[in-house]
C-alpha cells in the first residue's frame, strides 16, 4: 500500500469529476431543448460536452488507481472534495459568485458524505448472496422508473427539486454499473451483466444532463456523489456476497453524516430570493448559489 500515492490519484481523480461537473453543466443549462433525444443531440455537438465525458473517464481511471495504491476507506471520502472544487470552478466559468449558502451547503456534504461512506466499510468475500444480479438489477430500474416519472411532474412546478431526482435516477444507474463492473472483476460476470452495465451507464448519462440543466450544478453533484457509491455497495452486499462491517457506533455515525448530508443538498437546491443574494439566481449555481465511472 501506498497511502500518500493514493491520496494524491484520489484527489486528481476528484478534480477530474468536478471539471467534468462542471462542462456538464456549463452545456446542459445552455440549452434550449427540453426532450431526451433534442438535448443529448445538441450535447454532443458541443466539444464541451465531450470534454466532460473525457474528464469522466480520466476520474475513473485515476479512481482505480489510487484504489490500488490504498484502501477504499482513506480514497472513497476523498471523492466528496470534487463538489468543493466544482463550485469556484463553475462560479469561474458563469462569472457568478459562490454565495454564502452554497458554501454552507457545501461544507455540509463535504463533511457528512465522508462520515456515510466511511461507517459501510466494505469487503469482498463469499458472504450470503441474496438475490441474483438480474434481479436487484430490475428493482434498481424500477426505482430510477419511479423517480423519473415523478421528476417529469415537478420540473415545471418544481425544477430544482425535479433535478435532484434525476440526479437520484442517474446516481442509481452510475452505481449499478460500477456493480457490474465489480462483478466482473470478481468473476461473477456474465453476459446478462455486462448488457446490464452497457445500458445503466448512457442511461444515467441522460439523465445527468436533465438533472443539470434544470438544477444548477450542486445540489445534482451531491446527490450522485453520495446515491452512487451507496448503491454500488448495496448491489454488492444483495448480489455478490459482499460483506458490510456495521457497527452500532459506525451507524449511529452514518446517519448522522446522512442527515448533515441531506441538508447540505437542501441549502444547495433552495431557491434564493432576489432580495437576499445580490447576484441573484443564476443557473450556474447550486440553487441560486452558483455555478458532475463511474
Amino acid at each position: 500500500m501506498h497511502p500518500v500515492l493514493a491520496v494524491v490519484l484520489a484527489l486528481a481523480s476528484a478534480a477530474c469529476y468536478a471539471l467534468s461537473a462542471v462542462l456538464q453543466h456549463h452545456e446542459a443549462s445552455r440549452q434550449p431543448e427540453t426532450g431526451v433525444a433534442s438535448l443529448m443531440i445538441a450535447l454532443m455537438r458541443r466539444r464541451g460536452w465531450w470534454a466532460a465525458q473525457t474528464a469522466t473517464v480520466l476520474g475513473a481511471l485515476l479512481h482505480l488507481a489510487a484504489l490500488g495504491a490504498g484502501p477504499l476507506v482513506l480514497v472513497q471520502p476523498i471523492g466528496v472534495t470534487a463538489l468543493a472544487l466544482a463550485l469556484p470552478v463553475g462560479a469561474r466559468i458563469g462569472r457568478t459568485p459562490v454565495t454564502r449558502r452554497a458554501w454552507i451547503g457545501a461544507l455540509c456534504v463535504v463533511l457528512g458524505l465522508p462520515a456515510v461512506l466511511t461507517a459501510m466499510p466494505h469487503r469482498p468475500g463469499a458472504g450470503r448472496v441474496f438475490a441474483a444480479f438480474p434481479t436487484v438489477a430490475c428493482a434498481v430500474a424500477v426505482v430510477v422508473a419511479a423517480a423519473t416519472v415523478a421528476a417529469l411532474r415537478l420540473r415545471v412546478p418544481h425544477p430544482r427539486w425535479a433535478a435532484i431526482l434525476l440526479a437520484g435516477g442517474a446516481a442509481l444507474c452510475f452505481g449499478t454499473t460500477s456493480a457490474a463492473v465489480k462483478a466482473l472483476w470478481l468473476q461473477m460476470g456474465s453476459p446478462t451483466i455486462v448488457a446490464i452495465g452497457l445500458v445503466a451507464a448512457p442511461l444515467g448519462v441522460v439523465l445527468a444532463q436533465h438533472a443539470y440543466q434544470d438544477g444548477g450544478l450542486g445540489a445534482p453533484l451531491a446527490v450522485q456523489t453520495l446515491a452512487d457509491p451507496v448503491t454500488a455497495v448495496a448491489i454488492g452486499v444483495l448480489a455478490l456476497g459482499e460483506q458490510v462491517a456495521l457497527t452500532p457506533v459506525r451507524m449511529a455515525l452514518g446517519l448522522l453524516g446522512l442527515a448533515v448530508t441531506v441538508a447540505g443538498v437542501v441549502l444547495l437546491s433552495t431557491r434564493i430570493p432576489a432580495d437576499d443574494d445580490p447576484a441573484g439566481p443564476h443557473p450556474a449555481a447550486a440553487p441560486a448559489p452558483v455555478a458532475t465511472d463511474g
